[in-house]
Parts: C-alpha cells; structure tokens; sequence
C-alpha cells in the first residue's frame, strides 16, 4: 500500500513538475518575442536615419560626378574605358 501512495505522491509532483516547465516556457517565449520584437524596433530607428543619410551623400556625390562627366566628356570616355580595360583583363584570367 506503501508503494500505491508514493507512486501516486510522484505522479501528482512530475504532473506538478511538467507544468510548471510548460507555463515557464510559454512565459520565456512571450518574453523572446516582445524582445524580438524591440530590436526590431530600435533596428529600424537606427538604420533608417543612417540610411537616409547615406541615400543623401550618395545622391549628392552623383551629382558632382554628373557635372565633371559634362565638363570634361572625352576625359570621362577615356577614364570610362580604361576601367572596362582592366575589368575585362581581370576577368579573364
């Protein structure tokens, strides 16, 4: 009769046991996707306002670049061709 009651005082603790791990785990997972969820947040803060700057930078380099093209077109062909040159000799070998 012993051995019933302990038994039986086992199961209760590992049915006990097991859902203390299930609710623990549904807390941790709710907790992974809030921070998840955070960093993301803070990603896009942070990247949005590098990206702009960089969009800003790039935007006005091709602009300079445009103009010294319009001012000096054969020296941008020459330029233009010799990178293409050396493209083509790298990728070849």
């Amino acid at each position: 009769m012993a051995n019933v009651i302990e038994n039986t005082k086992r199961n209760v603790e590992s049915e006990a046991a097991k859902q203390d791990v299930k609710e623990n785990y549904e807390s941790l997972r709710g907790d992974v996707a809030e921070l998840a969820s955070s960093v993301k947040k803070l990603a896009d803060s942070e990247l949005g306002g590098a990206l702009s700057s960089a969009k800003e930078t790039a935007e006005k380099n091709i602009g300079q670049i445009e103009k010294s093209i319009r001012q000096n077109p054969t020296q941008a062909a020459l330029v233009a061709a010799g990178i293409g040159f050396v493209v083509g000799l790298v990728l070849t070998r």
